[in-house]
């Protein structure tokens, strides 16, 4: 079966074009949905998380602890040894949840959508990379919106990826969301190509 890594910067568009595979019938892994997760669940991981960012990354709802992502994003977007350390707890419980859901998927390839597949070395997982782009200002305006953070927020984030040319030197197929009628035809040609 082939793994197809689909990544890109934050507010490219890969959970839109994660989505169109999906409504095409191939199985997609999203990392981040896995990572809240295996942060809201395992144990290991939390206590280990807490040891690199203090009790504060944790919050209690009623009988149970949850991340508090706003505190975690602030902390590890504003120190990038923080964020090393908070990808080097996370990767390998995804990399093992991937592995299990991977061996019940059956189809000629799979998509393992990750924001950053190539910082955290995720790619290595991977027979092919698709790279999601869009301009700057399209990506900052998206996120902005989304997040409801200010601009000086989403470069702190921007910062801390690889630029989208250092990620273009690692892409087997690139699909540009600056028109979202367009990408319907971009996706479909690279689905004939990787079902051959």
């Amino acid at each position: 079966m082939i793994t197809v890594g689909l990544t890109g910067g934050i507010g490219s568009g890969k959970t839109t074009v994660a989505k169109r595979f999906k409504d095409l019938g191939v199985p997609v892994y999203i990392a981040d949905e896995a990572s809240k997760e295996i942060l809201a669940t395992d144990l290991n991981v939390r206590n280990e998380i807490k040891m690199l960012l203090g009790e504060d990354a944790f919050v209690k709802n009623d009988d149970t602890e949850i991340p508090d992502k706003a505190y975690i994003a602030l902390r590890v977007f504003q120190d990038k040894a923080l964020l090393k350390g908070l990808i080097a707890i996370l990767h390998p419980a995804v990399r093992k949840d991937f592995h299990t859901w991977l061996s019940k998927q059956h189809s000629t390839y799979v998509i393992y959508e990750a924001a950053i597949l190539l910082e955290s070395g995720g790619y290595d997982l991977c027979d092919y990379i698709i790279m999601v782009t869009a301009p700057l200002e399209t990506r900052m305006q998206r996120v902005m919106s989304r997040d409801k953070v200010a601009m000086q927020d989403v470069r702190a984030r921007m910062d801390n990826q690889w630029s989208e040319r250092k990620k273009l030197d690692y892409a087997h197929f690139v699909i540009v969301n600056e028109d979202i009628h367009k990408l319907p035809m971009q996706i479909n040609r690279i689905h004939e190509i990787l079902l051959k």
